[in-house]
């Protein structure tokens, strides 16, 4: 289950765990991608395994 807010969450690359940068997308949506592995997921519907804790500082 999904928390109802992102804040203190991460969205990593499931594949390599970079942190993923957020685009805007050509229909006006936003999606979050990964360079180094050429994958991504649009912003409303981000796997589990792409959401990680923000670790307090």
């Amino acid at each position: 289950m999904l928390p109802s807010s992102g804040r203190g969450l991460l969205h990593v690359c499931p594949g390599c765990g970079r942190r993923l940068e957020l685009f805007d997308t050509r229909d006006g949506d936003q999606a979050y991608w990964c360079h180094a592995c050429g994958k991504g997921h649009r912003a409303g519907s981000p796997p589990l395994e792409a959401l990680r804790p923000e670790q307090a500082s």
